[in-house]
């Protein structure tokens, strides 16, 4: 996994990449959209052994001070983490089994205009939808 352009963000950004980060920065890349700090303290663990949960926790501090990612909260909860930078989208959270699926086109454009048109400029907007996925629905459906 190809980390050379975060690391390169963040030491822009003055902050240092020791191994723990970089192990951090790679976990958040291959687990994708919106895992939490243990979700990435396990697949972090795989790549750099003896990282600890608190050092995972410090490390998304900073980088969502250097605006490396941002933390987002879903219902559930349990802060989650992305990283910035990327495709913008959003969310579909089941609030049975709690998975997560990106939403891979933005559908906000028209009311960011609106928004404009009034004068607000907006420097950012989430959207989440909540209901149930179809593994879930299925029990109910039979």
């Amino acid at each position: 996994m190809n980390t050379a352009p975060l690391t390169r963000r963040a030491r822009a950004g003055g902050g240092r990449m020791t191994a723990q980060r970089r192990a951090v920065l790679q976990a958040l890349q291959e687990l994708g959209c919106a895992p939490t700090a243990e979700e990435i303290h396990t697949r972090a663990r795989h790549i750099r052994s003896g990282l600890g949960l608190v050092t995972v926790y410090r490390t998304l501090e900073t980088f969502a001070q250097e605006g490396l990612v941002q933390r987002l909260f879903l219902d559930d909860a349990r802060g989650r983490y992305e990283l910035m930078g990327g495709r913008h989208h959003h969310h579909l959270v089941c609030l049975s089994c709690g998975t997560i699926q990106s939403l891979n086109r933005c559908f906000l454009a028209a009311a960011e205009r609106a928004a404009r048109a009034r004068g607000f400029k907006v420097t950012a907007h989430r959207f989440e939808l909540f209901g149930y996925c179809r593994r879930c629905q299925a029990p109910a459906a039979r």
